[in-house]
């Protein structure tokens, strides 16, 4: 069986909260950073991990996607 790839989201914008959400929803492994961690809060809220560098999520993730 294949692991599944530990997803990594940098910007937590207009777009990227709901992909964020979206791909939370979804079952993936995700994690969350945002320059300003206040955007990430909603994301906090609804169960997602946040990184607390970029380095830290850079780290810990398979895969990165930018918003």
């Amino acid at each position: 069986m294949m692991k599944q790839q530990r997803i990594g989201f940098i910007g937590m914008g207009l777009m990227g909260v709901p992909m964020s959400l979206r791909l939370h929803q979804a079952g993936f492994d995700l994690r969350v950073w945002n320059r300003n961690p206040a955007k990430c809060q909603p994301l906090a809220a609804a169960g997602v991990a946040v990184a607390a560098s970029l380095a830290e999520l850079v780290a810990d993730s398979d895969l990165l996607l930018t918003c």
